[in-house]
């Protein structure tokens, strides 16, 4: 049987939603690797950048060169196989793919600096960020792709003059802006993948999935960053307080899944009830706030404390609204009564390693972020599976019988 376009699009986007979600961890894992093999003291994350640890001056520079060098070509094999989109938005993409690939190739000498490695670098950089634009000006796409492309090239554009001026002045943090620009450019590329870009209707796993994804790769960063002999005895906070070493790895990460909580309710606006998305958007709120607000030295943060406190509360609480919906599907309803159970339970066992200072604290603590963050995909994957699904208009019409 021979399979229509339409269908050969449809059975590569999981393809296609593997490799960008594979973009920001190889990018990730490359570069812990290749800081945690060089000598001790002889690089700073925060004011050097990645270039550096592929240059000839860097121990063991292939771990970080073949990084970038499959970096690109995820990114090639991205835009050639994205269908549903302007071509010009795919050549950018794509171009931006070989930059970062000649950039890879085109190693920084031990003094000094390569020409075609900065020029890579630039057009990568400089792709990265252009790319939507032509998602913006294609008016057959979804409005809120168009919207949400608008949004990205603004943040990027934000992050790449962040690290312009860093470049310009001898920032001292020319490395995390670096890092932040490249982290920014690998999210747009996984939205758009993950969109049905001529239907009406977004999916929210995409983003949800992230969430959990984010985290562990942010976790594993903080921890291996941390001089402690045992990181998992400390929580999240401590990770992202002010004496905590490469604090921003954890505060950034915390910063992150907060907004990629609230895109996801966002997402599932049109799928749920307002009392579920609105919790758990305003759970990732109250996240960023804490991410942004750390813990002193010594002593406790209250702003901190307090949205955190009310973040978790959100991330265990948003499952009720489903359980309370009767034109919800009745499985996704039990299975959101067990979850707020399960949530709830392990929220009180957290609480007690809390109080009376159990060794299973910063474990304790783990879990339970990690399983507020699997709902919300369970959630997304479910309701996107309901097509034009709203429940305001099956609760009018049942109102109507």
């Amino acid at each position: 049987m021979t399979l229509m376009p339409e269908a050969l699009g449809r059975r590569r986007r999981p393809t296609l939603v593997a490799l960008a979600l594979a973009a920001p961890v190889v990018l990730i894992a490359g570069a812990l690797v290749a800081e945690a093999v060089q000598p001790v003291g002889s690089y700073d994350a925060v004011g050097q950048t990645i270039s550096t640890l592929a240059g000839r001056g860097a121990t063991d520079r292939w771990i970080m060169g073949a990084a970038l060098t499959l970096l690109g070509v995820l990114y090639v094999l991205i835009a050639a196989g994205l269908r549903g989109v302007p071509t010009a938005a795919r050549a950018i993409l794509g171009g931006g793919g070989v930059a970062v690939i000649v950039a890879a190739l085109a190693v920084q000498p031990a003094h000094g600096s390569s020409t075609i490695h900065m020029a890579g670098t630039v057009t990568a950089a400089v792709a990265f960020v252009l790319w939507p634009v032509p998602l913006i000006a294609d008016r057959s796409l979804d409005p809120a792709l168009r919207r949400g492309s608008a949004v990205a090239v603004s943040g990027m554009l934000g992050l790449l003059a962040w690290l312009c001026a860093q470049a310009w002045t001898d920032g001292t943090w020319l490395g995390v802006a670096e890092r932040a620009l490249i982290l920014g450019e690998t999210v747009w590329p996984i939205v758009v993948v993950g969109w049905p870009v001529r239907r009406v209707r977004p999916s929210p796993a995409v983003l949800a999935v992230l969430g959990p994804v984010v985290f562990v790769a942010g976790l594993l960063a903080a921890q291996a960053a941390q001089p402690l002999p045992d990181p998992w005895n400390q929580s999240a906070s401590a990770l992202s307080s002010l004496g905590a070493t490469s604090r921003w790895i954890m505060a950034g990460t915390l910063v992150l899944v907060g907004a990629l909580t609230v895109l996801t309710a966002l997402g599932l606006r049109p799928r749920v009830p307002s009392t579920s998305w609105r919790l758990l958007a305003a759970g990732g709120a109250f996240l960023v706030v804490a991410g942004l607000s750390p813990q002193p030295v010594g002593g406790y943060s209250a702003v901190h404390m307090v949205a955190g406190g009310l973040a978790w509360a959100a991330y265990t609480l948003w499952p009720l609204g489903l359980v309370a919906a009767p034109t919800l599907d009745r499985r996704l309803r039990l299975a959101s009564a067990i979850a707020t159970v399960v949530l709830a339970a392990l929220v009180v066992w957290f609480t007690a390693q809390l109080v009376t200072n159990g060794t299973w604290y910063g474990l304790s603590q783990r879990i339970v972020i990690l399983a507020q963050a699997i709902w919300p995909v369970v959630v997304a994957a479910h309701v996107s599976e309901l097509r034009g699904y709203r429940p305001e208009v099956r609760s009018h019409g049942a109102e109507q019988r």
